[in-house]
């Protein structure tokens, strides 16, 4: 894929028919499961790995993992870079683990392996690894600041894959992924493998920067999150993969390009987490390479759309921070 001026000039005068409102901070500690959703069959057993991405030093962590027996169960956890003095508890419905740095010190910031954790599947069904009495700490003990750990799923059996399929127009289109590939999420995955010859630009939009964000073909892309991609010629575009259909999205105060999940709803409804908090929708018309608007406070027949479709992209203009939460 070749970026080309064209198209960079292009999503600026996208842009510029949006208003941008302030955004507010993002996280500064993050701990995370990886891969998320992870899954396996009756008896099998995976490792999934939590992960800690800081921009504070960090000598001590430990955190309680809640889990559902009968559906998987956490039968062993190994260290990764706080190793000493290794709390590895087994309380039957949650797992103690945690550690200390070597010397005590703080481990400078980065992104680090907290633990490797043991699963084993018991029965069908989904559930929570939910986070409960979670610390991080620097060397004096002090919990450090802005510490955000999110839960992970967990799926017995591993879902079924399905593909989706969806025409490209020539010009901008703006997409969304309504499936996850367990194994491969990169753009060479998602998009190249069938659009390599049929675009010249793929963009994602950053709201706390407030612009537009170019990706390459070894870039990851997400869930929830909405894309622009410039097609030099009409195209299907094709990947594999499980339906999306919960999300959970930070959206920040201003615009956010999100995407949608694996089903179709009415937008009162599939919005209703964040009612009253967002100025108006905006999705883009490909086909006339324009957008079109929903604005909750106007009359019935007034609005150019009022469904959420799988596949497909959206603006939202928020009046504050808040989280999107939505179900298929």
């Amino acid at each position: 894929m070749k970026k080309t001026g064209r198209a960079a000039f292009g999503i600026g005068i996208v842009l510029a028919v949006l208003v941008v409102l302030t955004a507010s901070a993002s996280a500064d500690n993050v701990v995370y499961f990886d891969p998320d959703p992870s899954c396996a069959a009756p008896g099998e057993t995976i490792t999934v790995t939590l992960w800690l991405n800081h921009s504070d030093g960090v000598a001590a962590f430990d955190v309680d993992i809640y889990f559902d027996p009968a559906v998987v169960y956490i039968t062993d956890a190994t260290p990764g870079i706080l190793p000493v003095m290794w709390l590895n508890v087994d309380h039957g419905t949650y797992r103690t683990i945690g550690g200390w740095s070597s010397d005590y010190h703080d481990v400078p910031p980065g992104v680090h392996v907290l633990a490797n954790l043991t699963l084993v599947a018991n029965e069908s069904g989904t559930c929570t690894l939910h986070h409960d009495n979670n610390h991080l700490a620097d060397e004096f003990g002090n919990n450090l600041p802005n510490q955000v750990w999110i839960d992970g799923t967990f799926n017995c059996p591993c879902p079924t894959p399905e593909t989706f399929t969806k025409d490209l127009v020539e010009g901008w289109n703006l997409i969304s992924l309504p499936l996850t590939n367990e194994t491969d999420m990169t753009v060479a995955n998602i998009i190249d493998a069938s659009l390599s010859d049929s675009y010249d630009a793929l963009y994602k939009y950053d709201a706390s920067a407030h612009n537009f964000v170019p990706l390459s073909s070894s870039d990851t892309m997400e869930n929830g999150v909405g894309y622009f991609i410039h097609m030099t010629s009409a195209d299907t575009w094709t990947y594999t993969g499980s339906a999306y259909t919960d999300m959970d999205i930070s959206l920040q105060q201003g615009l956010n390009m999100i995407g949608w999940l694996n089903c179709s709803k009415n937008i009162s409804d599939a919005l209703s987490s964040i009612e009253g908090d967002y100025w108006y929708v905006a999705r883009w018309n490909a086909t006339v390479q324009k957008f079109e608007v929903y604005n909750p406070a106007a009359p019935n027949g007034f609005n150019d759309f009022d469904t959420m479709e799988r596949g497909e992209g959206y603006f939202i203009s928020m009046k504050s921070a808040e989280t999107l939460t939505a179900s298929c």
